[in-house]
């Protein structure tokens, strides 16, 4: 196989902006499991922030997608650059640390982290469609997860109910091992 420069390139950025976000979220969660710190996150917000890492792995998967993209243009090289850089913005901000104060504080802070975490992470989603189909001329199975993990997020986003994104949390797992499954088997 032999690669292109412009290829190894594009491949090393992606594959360097997505070890930003590996690594900050591997620190956020060697401070909670380690109680380093005393850990004012909710299971919900530590729930997402390990989804997350799963998706950066899955995100990290597609490098391979790139070394087939023959020859490479700067609108390309930027559109690509776009889905690590929506994940790494989307990990920033899931990784804020919550300010002191009361739980009512707390649960406010939450909802407002919530809400520019998913309106990020429904904009990752969008590119992964976008992308697939730009590279495929087709939608493919996993496709279909992404869209509803689009609606998903969107609702999130929308919605202060703690029950509704206890229930958002579950079904984003459902949905990120039912990727797993449909990427593994097909």
């Amino acid at each position: 196989m032999d690669i292109q420069l412009n290829t190894l390139l594009v491949a090393l950025m992606f594959v360097t902006i997505l070890s930003m976000g590996i690594g900050n979220i591997l620190s956020s969660l060697a401070d909670i499991f380690n109680h380093a710190t005393s850990s004012r996150r909710h299971p919900v917000h530590i729930s997402w922030i390990v989804l997350l890492l799963i998706v950066h792995f899955n995100l990290f998967w597609q490098t391979k997608a790139i070394l087939e993209v023959e020859g490479w243009e700067f609108g390309g090289f930027l559109w690509t650059m776009a889905g690590p850089v929506l994940l790494f913005l989307a990990t920033s901000i899931l990784l804020t640390d919550p300010p002191e104060g009361d739980s009512e504080n707390l649960t406010s802070f939450f909802v407002g982290l919530g809400r520019r975490f998913f309106l990020f992470f429904a904009l990752l989603q969008t590119w992964v469609l976008v992308v697939g189909f730009t590279l495929t001329g087709f939608f493919i199975v996993t496709d279909l997860v992404n869209a509803v993990f689009l609606v998903l997020v969107l609702s999130l986003a929308a919605s202060t109910s703690e029950r509704f994104h206890k229930l958002g949390a579950l079904l984003a797992w459902g949905l990120g091992l039912a990727g797993f499954v449909v990427r593994w088997v097909g």
